[in-house]
């Protein structure tokens, strides 16, 4: 069993479904300014874990106290997450400030955002 399969199933045991929305391609408008598009939903296997707040990254602004840390399952995930990426988890709307991949030899094995909630 490779370490993909690992995470991914202790990320299905002990999480939960999630959306991650992707922001639709927009139009502009008669003066060239942008819309947005419709957010385009995707499914997503998520694990909210607790963070441990780094004292030295919370100094230097790149973590927040509300921040939430999220592990992400690559197995049925159709998109790479990334920080234009809203997050819908447990009827709440969040914004990505931050993805990383764990990918050992090139092969990623779960994605984990860093996510604020909007409210």
């Amino acid at each position: 069993m490779g370490l993909k399969s690992i995470a991914s199933r202790l990320i299905a045991k002990h999480g939960q479904t999630a959306t991650i929305l992707r922001p639709g391609e927009g139009t502009e408008n008669a003066f060239w300014e942008p819309i947005p598009g419709e957010d385009v939903p995707h499914p997503a296997t998520v694990l909210l874990a607790s963070v441990a707040v780094d004292l030295e990254a919370f100094a230097g602004g790149q973590t927040a106290l509300t921040d939430n840390r999220v592990l992400v399952s690559v197995e049925g995930l159709g998109i790479v997450p990334d920080t234009s990426d809203k997050l819908l988890l447990g009827g709440v709307e969040y914004r990505t400030e931050k993805v990383t991949r764990l990918a050992p030899a090139g092969k990623v094995i779960f994605y984990e955002m860093q996510v604020h909630s909007n409210e």
